[in-house]
């Protein structure tokens, strides 16, 4: 389901709910504006005719006669209109532009709201979600957004001037207006085919093939990719490449263009016939004696006014596109689904360890046939501190990731505490993955973000960071805790990577210490060598004491401490135990970990010889 192809009802109304979540009151006032700002000119034309048709009685009996007065009263009525023009187009401007703002945030706010609500990560890795969420963020770029009401207000008003003109010429002749009106319909068809054709492309297909574009352009301009398309010499085939892209994806909007031709040269006949008709009838007509000179001009304006029926160029695009956009945003909405809340719970929220259990487990990751995970049962007591090993691939992070609720198994169940399903428990959980987040934000909230209620606790924090290994690190900031750890913003600082794990194993932590039962390393300390990893996991195991630890790592002598281990293999749990009871058995842990052995022994004494 597209936004791009919503039919133009569902969209309207997906426009018409988002705006009005902005700020019902607003949007009322924002209607009876636009309804005078629309309707005011109508009047300013009928209050202009009745003053030239005054005018004579003046000049023949003087201002101060009582024939005068229709003339005085007529020229009031004019002057209302303008200054009601006047005022009332400014005050819809004003308030076109608070909507605007808040319709923007609206839209960002049940966007945030829709993808933070997935149960999972599955809804964020559907490409079709990707295509919706790059079709929001590439109307926000052009500013499609910020003109929402500000375009709805310009087409409003403008179709309201052109309803007030087809009405006036009603009173020369009824086909007069009705052939004006055609000849404009057709216009605005030419107009919304174009605008159909770009919102395809802008917030469609279009978008999809751009969406290519726009990263080659990122690897040639932006600076996480400088080093390695400096290094390989790949400028050239980027700047190529990018050009294919970008020619691919106009290819599309010039072919439709190609499509709309003979439909402008008939658009063009078509008004020109009709505008031509109605002004010699009109000139007919006035020669004739049939329609006074005051009418005549009452009459020309109107139809110089149709033209508010036709297009309406940027601000008819403009709204076409935020009609796209609400259209994206319903898309998403039906598309994602929503995490279903937990049950209330009357007792206080269970603290201290918590136990885990695995049965029958069956787990196939988007586009692949094999399962990655294939009938594993694995029961984890309360207090347990186990790790989890295999070779690449193997499931082992897959594993932690249904653990901690990101994912639902495709058979089986993953319970925590003998039922409760790990995406009820969060906040019972604690972990720290292998592409753990930076944040570019101070070192306080990187720390707190563990435990959101923690984040004024200075002394918790700086306990979780010294028990990381992290506890000078403050003083070596320039803003110590309120540093942001990244030099894009003024008085940042960077850091290494070993510091980031420390910071990451701090945050979790602070987890643990804000009640998490269940605390998950999913290789976290990969940056470190094996002699700091070992004391890292330790001395982590010794801190966490009580609390149900899961250590995942590709380096067994640095788990090898752990109260238990399992060994992942084919999607399953093939091996079970200590290390020394998996050193005995002579199975799969231990020819790894002799081949680990074996290699770390070559190291160190190639570097002893050199």
């Amino acid at each position: 389901m597209s936004g791009a192809r919503l039919t133009g009802t569902a969209r309207w109304r997906a426009f018409l709910g988002l705006l009005a979540r902005a700020g019902r009151m607003r949007v009322a006032a924002f209607g009876v504006l636009a309804l005078l700002t629309g309707l005011l000119p109508t009047a300013a034309i009928l209050a202009a005719g009745a003053l030239a048709r005054a005018i004579p009685a003046v000049v023949e009996y003087g201002g101060g006669s009582s024939q005068a007065e229709p003339a005085v009263r007529a020229l009031a009525a004019l002057l209302a209109c303008l200054v009601g023009i006047s005022a009332c187009g400014a005050a819809l401007g004003h308030l076109s532009r608070v909507l605007d703002a808040a319709f923007s945030l609206e839209v960002h706010h049940e966007v945030a709201e829709v993808m933070l609500g997935a149960p999972g990560l599955a809804p964020l890795e559907d490409p079709a979600v990707g295509d919706h969420l790059q079709a929001v963020q590439d109307a926000e770029r052009r500013r499609v957004l910020r003109l929402a009401a500000t375009s709805l207000a310009s087409v409003v008003t403008t179709r309201l001037r052109g309803a007030g003109a087809f009405a006036v010429l009603l009173g020369f002749r009824w086909w007069a207006p009705l052939l004006l009106l055609g000849a404009w319909h057709l216009t605005n068809r030419l107009y919304l085919r174009v605008t159909e054709n770009g919102i395809s492309f802008d917030l469609g297909d279009g978008a999809v093939r751009l969406r290519r574009a726009e990263y080659l352009r990122s690897l040639a301009v932006d600076s996480p990719a400088a080093k390695e398309v400096r290094l390989f010499g790949l400028g050239g085939w980027v700047v190529g490449r990018y050009g294919d892209a970008w020619m691919e994806a106009l290819s599309l909007l010039w072919q439709s263009r190609r499509a709309s031709r003979g439909l402008t040269a008939a658009t063009a006949l078509a008004l020109a016939v009709a505008h031509a008709a109605v002004l010699a009838a009109l000139v007919r007509a006035a020669a004739s004696g049939e329609v006074p000179m005051a009418a005549l001009l009452v009459f020309v304006q109107a139809v110089i006014a149709t033209s508010d029926l036709g297009m309406l160029d940027d601000w008819q695009w403009y709204l076409a596109q935020s009609l796209g956009v609400a259209g994206h945003v319903e898309a998403l909405r039906a598309r994602v689904p929503a995490a279903v809340p937990p049950p209330e719970r009357t007792e206080a929220k269970p603290r201290g360890q918590v136990a885990v259990r695995l049965e029958n487990v069956r787990f196939t990751y988007r586009g692949r046939a094999r399962p990655t995970l294939d009938g594993l049962t694995l029961d984890i007591p309360a207090g347990q501190s186990l790790a989890i090993v295999g070779e690449n691939g193997a499931g082992k992070s897959t594993l932690v990731k249904l653990l901690c609720g990101l994912y639902e198994p495709d058979a089986g169940r993953v319970t925590l505490d003998g039922g409760a399903a790990p995406r009820d428990g969060r906040g019972r959980i604690g972990a720290i993955f292998q592409d753990f987040i930076r944040y570019p934000l101070p070192l306080r909230e990187n720390v707190g973000f563990g435990h959101l209620p923690s984040l004024s606790d200075s002394s918790l924090l700086e306990g979780a960071l010294r028990d990381a290994g992290g506890g000078r690190l403050p003083a070596r900031l320039p803003r110590g805790w309120d540093t942001v750890l990244s030099r894009e913003f003024e008085g940042g600082a960077d850091l290494s990577g070993g510091q980031w794990q420390r910071i990451a194993l701090a945050r979790a932590l602070t987890a643990v210490r804000g009640g998490a039962g269940l605390l998950i390393l999913d290789e976290p300390t990969a940056a470190l060598d094996v002699r700091a990893e070992t004391e890292l996991f330790e001395r982590f195991m010794e801190l966490t004491r009580g609390v149900t630890t899961i250590l995942v790592s590709h380096r067994l002598s640095s788990v090898r401490h752990a109260d238990r281990i399992v060994v992942i293999d084919g999607g399953r749990v093939v091996e079970d135990g200590t290390h020394t009871g998996l050193m005995a058995a002579g199975g799969l842990y231990a020819r790894m970990y002799a081949l680990q052995a074996d290699r770390f022994a070559r190291a160190g004494e190639e570097m002893a010889d050199a």
